[in-house]
């Protein structure tokens, strides 16, 4: 089987005064394509937070490889993570900031993308290129969710995960996207999701 790229051991997380999860383990191995399942107030948004380290666990311990999730290497896994929660405030003016500002960082300088690949991916999600010059407030729910995906996918880490990757598209879109996503070959995806199409294609589905 191979060792697991994140390992979830017995992990409890309480929030607003609640055990969301409760005594919940877990294997994903590289490259699997995983969907977090389960009614809403089941604890998917909480567990991603928490996997990503921005929710402390009541009990239990999170395993990124061999590394414990804890402060000390917490920065150091989160480098290997892109991570696009389902509300992202955005303090931007356009969608070229939306794209390229995190670029400017230095620990992802190395991946700056090229105008080709920028303008190929956003084809591929069934956007125009001039979409670059759009002001934010000039931008449907929808195209906003395929431009933030997007940036997340030319980051170029190895890990995405993702909380509800198609809550604003339409029924074509939904597909598109999931198909694009889903056949990255050399991408491991955590997704917390609602939608059909999307835990169907999923290699697993763990269900809180």
């Amino acid at each position: 089987m191979g060792k697991p790229i994140l390992s979830g051991n017995n992990i409890s997380v309480f929030f607003d005064k609640k055990e969301v999860i409760q005594n919940l383990s877990f294997k994903i191995k590289a490259n699997e394509k995983i969907v977090f399942t389960g009614e809403s107030g089941r604890g998917k948004t909480t567990l991603l937070n928490a996997l990503t380290g921005f929710m402390l666990l009541t009990d239990g311990e999170i395993f990124w490889g061999d590394k414990k999730l804890e402060a000390k290497n917490i920065a150091e896994i989160r480098n290997n993570i892109a991570w696009l929660p389902q509300e992202t405030a955005l303090y931007f003016n356009n969608i070229h900031e939306i794209i390229y500002t995190p670029f400017t960082f230095k620990n992802n300088k190395a991946n700056y993308p090229t105008t080709s690949s920028v303008n190929q991916l956003l084809t591929e999600f069934n956007l125009s290129p001039d979409i670059l010059k759009n002001e934010i407030d000039e931008i449907s729910g929808g195209q906003k969710q395929r431009i933030l995906l997007a940036t997340a996918l030319l980051l170029k880490k190895p890990i995405l995960i993702i909380d509800e990757p198609t809550s604003n598209l339409d029924k074509k879109n939904k597909k598109r996207v999931t198909d694009y996503v889903l056949s990255q070959k050399n991408l491991t995806v955590i997704a917390a999701s609602h939608d059909p199409y999307w835990i169907k294609e999923s290699d697993r589905i763990i269900s809180l």
